[in-house]
């Protein structure tokens, strides 16, 4: 509950508009590279591969380091809740054509086709999202985090075809 109060409130702040992202210049890597090594032993127990991709090691993103990390930890726990037991979730950090992309992708049991456009809705939980734990405000905070630095979000997938979710941020 606590945690579902804390998810409203934080996207309330968003849409508002407020500085809650304080645009600033981070270091990608690092910020990945920890958030994958806090979940890996939660991945190994949900049986999900955990794989890192970093195109350069000086990548830096428009966001303070609590956003990123607030979008990778929130893109990694979709894939630990929704991939399924031998998947494997690839982040990857590229730059090209002035932006920088994160992405992550898992090759999991994915959501049905017509479920992919609505990912990022508040509230909005796919058939096997509701038997499991969650706000199903996860994606919808990644989204307005990534907007308001500037960036857009997308999701590709369907059913039995993982789950894609991209982020492209100014660079």
């Amino acid at each position: 509950m606590t945690d579902l109060v804390d998810d409203i409130l934080f996207l309330s702040e968003l849409e508002q508009g407020r500085e809650v992202v304080a645009l600033g210049e981070t270091e990608a890597a690092p910020v990945l590279r920890a958030v994958v090594d806090e979940l890996s032993e939660r991945a190994e127990m949900a049986g999900l591969a955990l794989v890192v991709r970093i195109e350069d090691e000086t990548i830096e993103v428009p966001l303070r380091r609590r956003m990123l990390r607030l979008v990778v930890e929130n893109l990694l726990e979709n894939s630990l809740r929704y991939a399924g037991e031998g998947a494997t979730c690839t982040v990857s950090l590229t730059r090209g054509d002035g932006e920088v992309v994160l992405d992550v992708a898992d090759d999991g049991t994915g959501v049905p086709d017509e479920d992919v456009p609505r990912l990022f809705e508040r509230f909005f939980r796919s058939d096997r999202a509701r038997t499991t734990r969650g706000t199903g405000l996860g994606l919808a905070i990644v989204k307005h985090v990534v907007e308001s630095a500037g960036g857009n979000v997308e999701a590709r997938g369907g059913r039995g075809r993982g789950l894609d979710i991209r982020c492209s941020l100014p660079s």
